[in-house]
């Protein structure tokens, strides 16, 4: 196995990727160096697999065709670093790779398409009064509930600021929700959004991720939404907002060893 950097990241290593399967532009931000993770690959000249893990969330995304000897392996090795999650299709050969006995083993649903008759304006114009949506800025940032993760996929503040886009919804002083992209590549981008706990079931990320898919997509950008399926309020979300024909996808994970 050979550590790469991701200017490292040939043609002939990127064409193992498949950005068809689940939540694969995770992956292609590491490749493409816009967000943190680690690369592995067999043979830079003659590539046959290779394997990424992001650093935020700790996926493992597999290119070519790893035997199950090199999987076990670069779990191994990845667990020394984190957690560790691998995401597969059902119908998909590498199910029947995984090791045994994950710490957790789940289903989760993919959205890809949101309809464009849904139409945003009327969610965004849903806002409770007293609160107001703001454009997320260095000091908003600051605040944001998921600071550490976001340091953790792009190393700085600075660094997410310039490649994502964010929307706030505060109230006289806090934040109470903030809708957030990832990094943008191959004109997709994700959408996610959290809500300060006392004010869920207000309408407030309804109309946070309306304002931000909304920018999103004035910008030319295919948006995507990605839930574990017994989170039902994520599943009632994505529906509200438009996405269609969520495909499920099997989710296992492993603890840092």
């Amino acid at each position: 196995m050979i550590a790469i950097a991701a200017h490292q990241a040939t043609p002939d290593i990127l064409a193992l990727f498949d950005l068809a399967k689940p939540t694969m532009p995770r992956a292609f931000n590491v490749l493409e160096g816009t967000t943190c993770g680690q690369i592995l690959v067999d043979n830079l000249a003659r590539p046959s697999w290779a394997a990424v893990r992001e650093g935020s969330y700790g996926t493992m995304y597999l290119g070519g065709q790893p035997t199950g000897a090199i999987l076990t392996a670069l779990l191994a090795h990845f667990r020394r670093l984190g957690d560790v999650g691998i995401s597969c299709w059902p119908d998909d050969p590498l199910a029947g790779l995984l090791p045994l006995n994950p710490d957790y083993d789940g289903t989760t649903l993919y959205f890809t398409q949101r309809s464009p008759q849904t139409a945003l304006q009327p969610l965004i114009d849903r806002l409770p009064p007293g609160c107001s949506l703001v454009r997320r800025d260095a000091a908003l940032l600051e605040q944001s509930p998921d600071y550490a993760g976001t340091l953790a996929a792009f190393g700085t503040a600075e660094r997410a600021l310039r490649l994502t886009l964010g929307v706030v919804v505060r109230g006289q002083s806090d934040v109470l929700c903030e809708a957030a992209t990832g990094a943008p590549t191959h004109g997709r981008i994700e959408v996610g959004v959290t809500t300060a706990e006392p004010h869920r079931q207000r309408g407030l990320a309804t109309s946070a991720c309306a304002a931000l898919i909304a920018a999103c997509e004035s910008r030319g950008y295919r948006t995507w939404w990605d839930c574990a399926k017994q989170n039902l309020a994520s599943l009632k979300l994505a529906h509200r907002l438009g996405y269609q024909d969520g495909r499920e996808y099997r989710y296992v994970w492993w603890a840092k060893e």
